[in-house]
């Protein structure tokens, strides 16, 4: 099946084949892409290396594929992995649509997505809110395209009783988490932002920083990021992680503070899964390194599965 994407200097149609063939000739930086999924929701995405294993980065809450440029980076020019990293719907450069702002709707896309790229056997690593993208996946198609899962700083259950359940908010939004996260967006996208970036980074002093993390948010709409999050408040995706853990290959990549909640549940849950404990919500750009080697780890256990 061939797949159309959209150049920024043209349309070009052309097979899974040809893409990797295009990205070798240029295998030193990331290829912006876009890709059709309907007639109403075109998907940028961002490749890096020309082999034929297949790792697909999901970024969090109102972010991008640029969100991964340094794992982009880390692959540039590897003839044994193809990374790729997208922008969900509403987010990045893809289209802003007025419905379908949900996590379920990510799924659905993220399956369309794969399926107009012929994307097969895939690595998925999600980010944040990126885990509730990746997991509807799973919950909507099952794991037969997947060979291993990496979750980053993020719960498969989005509200509980107790934040000791690891999870993001409290069930009744007692201390209201959700309320302020939802509906300072609308009233003042600017506010939220001038909190959510510098929460999410160890460097709040590095203004070239700040201002990448700030101005990749903006990029999505008020409206859409709270319909996310308040959609988002009713998910549970503990069963499906649970599932993939018996089944496949998982790892989990967490913030150093999150760990003495985060490390209880992953044992009662998915004690197969490997883990690595650092840094702080964005540890993988601000640690590239670090977390570089941890992927790398993850995708050797795969090879030997």
């Amino acid at each position: 099946m061939n797949m159309t994407t959209l150049s920024s200097k043209a349309m070009t149609t052309f097979g899974k084949g040809l893409l990797f063939g295009a990205i070798a000739l240029s295998a030193t930086a990331a290829q912006a892409e876009y890709v059709k999924i309907s007639p109403e929701l075109t998907m940028h995405y961002e490749t890096a290396g020309h082999g034929d294993k297949v790792i697909v980065f999901t970024p969090g809450w109102l972010m991008s594929a640029n969100a991964f440029e340094k794992q982009l980076e880390h692959f540039e020019g590897s003839d044994e992995y193809t990374a790729i990293a997208y922008s969900p719907r509403s987010q990045g450069l893809t289209t802003k649509t007025i419905e379908g702002n949900t996590y379920q709707q990510h799924g659905r896309d993220l399956a369309a997505f794969m399926e107009k790229l012929e994307l097969d056997d895939v690595t998925l690593v999600g980010w944040s809110y990126g885990v509730a993208e990746t997991l509807s996946y799973v919950h909507q198609f099952g794991n037969d395209n997947l060979n291993g899962l990496m979750l980053i700083d993020a719960s498969p259950k989005i509200a509980s009783k107790s934040y000791a359940d690891f999870t993001w908010y409290l069930r009744d939004d007692s201390d209201g988490r959700s309320n302020w996260s939802t509906t300072t967006i609308l009233e003042d996208k600017n506010a939220l932002i001038d909190v959510f970036v510098p929460w999410m980074l160890e460097d709040t002093e590095n203004k070239a920083a700040m201002k990448f993390w700030k101005d990749m948010a903006h990029q999505s709409s008020a409206s859409a990021g709270a319909t996310l999050n308040a959609t988002g408040f009713y998910l549970d995706y503990t069963a499906e992680a649970q599932t993939f853990d018996a089944e496949k290959p998982m790892a989990w990549v967490v913030r150093e503070e999150w760990k003495p909640v985060a490390e209880q549940w992953i044992e009662k849950n998915t004690p197969n899964a490997s883990t690595a404990y650092f840094g702080k919500h964005a540890m993988f750009w601000e640690r590239p390194e670090q977390f570089n080697e941890v992927l790398e780890n993850f995708l050797d256990t795969i090879e030997t599965e």
